[in-house]
């Protein structure tokens, strides 16, 4: 969670200006009633701040640099090759990549530990650059299909701007892509261009196939969590390897620049390899970190405990928990203080206009607070619930735990006292906690002939499915081990 910062709600798109026709960079056809190319730059450009605030910024220049250039080349040899283009590799633990109207690509950190080539980078970004070009979200739009490409801050628990959030920002359309028709078009695109440049084209096949082996496990691993999967587009029913139009797009893409009896193109694995060594696997320092249901921040001096066997998710802006029958769920989220109010204060505030009672002051852990319920308000019953707030100062930061539960008993959530016994838990870190709250990192292992990804796992500090997530950040899985002599990552 991106230093627990509570954003509130801007809308995106104050308006969208409509021109009659517009003629289409790849295709060169008329597209009717579609927003002017200045229009999709200055959307782009005000979504672009949000997202940065959001998602937040990897604090690693160098690899930032080395995205940018490998992206500003690809563009150069784009459609749209006059865009002022912008590539940020974004601090989230997703196993995700976007495009924003304009020129503006995003890939999360998160997708990173999976790729394991510059052949493998360049068709992430070539994919995302060919759908600028071809301006799909700009023609879902026009077509009244996109309104989650620039979603606005969604309120959580109320419809006070100051306690949204904007977690979902782009969550739907971002991470489901815009349909097969344009996912694959983007393919051809991405081919195209990363071939123009000399790499391998079939890397796009090679590359979606890690993916989908991922996505298989995602769906499986989440159904036991119970918790929603996180899967990049997911367009493909079968494996990629086998989609026949996703091969024919991609070969027919990479024909025109390669020469009969020419090699297909540059791959450079070891390359990109040393280019993530040291890359956080998981949540980073500066998002916090999650163990056995405990959140640690290094940068915050901070950790809160959250109940045993409860789903527990470090989101953008707010740590979400919830349990896995969903019946109860607690937010946790954080606010500077601008005015001089007290917590009580500062939650009649936020709450002003609903009917407050068991209001209380409080003091845990050395923090001035609050606790008051509402009468409705849950997320879980339709708003008629009661839903628990505590606010607790700390300095200029207010932490605001909400919570509410399917049912309710006396006009107190059922799980009040669960509520209540977690907010307890938020406390400074103790020195002996400051290991706890370093992300796992990624290593490069030279493989031996003796090396086998069970004993890697066995040696691995991953608590859960570790030999899956070594096979699957290292394109090995179900089965293959490594060949002597080649790179390897491990998570430390």
């Amino acid at each position: 969670m991106k230093q627990l910062k509570l954003l509130t709600a801007a809308p995106l798109l104050a308006a969208i200006a409509l021109t009659g026709c517009a003629r289409n960079p790849v295709t060169g056809a008329s597209d009717v009633a579609i927003i002017s190319e200045k229009g999709e730059i200055e959307q782009g450009r005000k979504a672009h701040e949000q997202i940065k605030r959001a998602f937040g910024v990897y604090e690693d220049q160098a690899l930032q640099d080395y995205v940018n250039e490998l992206g500003q080349r690809l563009a150069r040899v784009s459609h749209r090759p006059d865009l002022e283009w912008h590539f940020t590799v974004t601090d989230q633990d997703r196993i995700n990549a976007f495009a924003l109207p304009g020129g503006y690509i995003y890939i999360e950190r998160g997708i990173m530990a999976y790729i394991n080539s510059e052949a493998e980078l360049a068709s992430i970004l070539g994919h995302e650059i060919g759908h600028v070009t071809a301006r799909h979200s700009v023609r879902q739009q026009s077509q009244g299909l996109a309104t989650g490409i620039l979603a606005t801050a969604a309120a959580i628990f109320t419809q006070n701007r100051a306690l949204a959030d904007l977690a979902n920002i782009g969550g739907t359309a971002l991470m489901r892509g815009y349909g097969r028709e344009m996912e694959l078009e983007a393919d051809r695109l991405g081919a195209q261009y990363m071939s123009k440049i000399g790499y391998d084209p079939q890397a796009v096949i090679k590359m979606l196939g890690v993916l989908k082996n991922q996505e298989l496990f995602e769906l499986d691993r989440a159904k036991a969590e119970g918790r929603d999967p996180q899967i990049y587009h997911g367009v493909f029913s079968t494996h990629p390897s086998a989609d026949q139009r996703l091969q024919q797009a991609v070969a027919v893409a990479g024909s025109p620049f390669i020469k009969e009896g020419e090699n297909r193109g540059l791959v450079g694995h070891d390359e990109y390899l040393n280019r993530i060594d040291g890359l956080p696997f998981g949540t980073s320092r500066a998002q916090g970190i999650i163990r056995e249901n405990r959140f640690y921040h290094a940068d915050m001096n901070l950790t809160m405990a959250f109940p045993k066997d409860w789903v527990v998710l470090n989101q953008p802006t707010r740590i979400l928990a919830h349990t896995r029958a969903k019946d109860a769920l607690i937010q946790f989220v954080a606010d500077k203080v601008e005015e001089k109010q007290t917590p009580k204060e500062f939650l009649e505030k936020q709450l002003r206009g609903r009917s407050l009672h068991s209001g209380e002051s409080i003091e845990w852990n050395g923090m001035q607070g609050y606790t008051v319920v509402t009468k409705g308000g849950s997320p879980l019953d339709g708003g008629s619930g009661p839903v628990r707030y505590t606010a607790l100062y700390r300095g200029t930061t207010v932490y605001v735990i909400s919570a509410a539960s399917r049912s309710s008993q006396n006009g107190l959530p059922m799980h009040d006292r669960i509520f209540l016994s977690t907010a307890q838990t938020l406390r400074e870190l103790k020195p002996s906690e400051l290991p706890l709250a370093e992300p796992y990192r990624l290593r490069m292992l030279k493989a031996t002939n003796k090396t086998r990804m069970a004993d890697l796992a066995k040696e691995s500090p991953l608590p859960k499915y570790a030999e899956a997530q070594l096979r699957l950040i290292n394109d090995m899985y179900p089965k293959r081990e490594p060949k002597a002599g080649e790179t390897v990552k491990i998570v430390e």
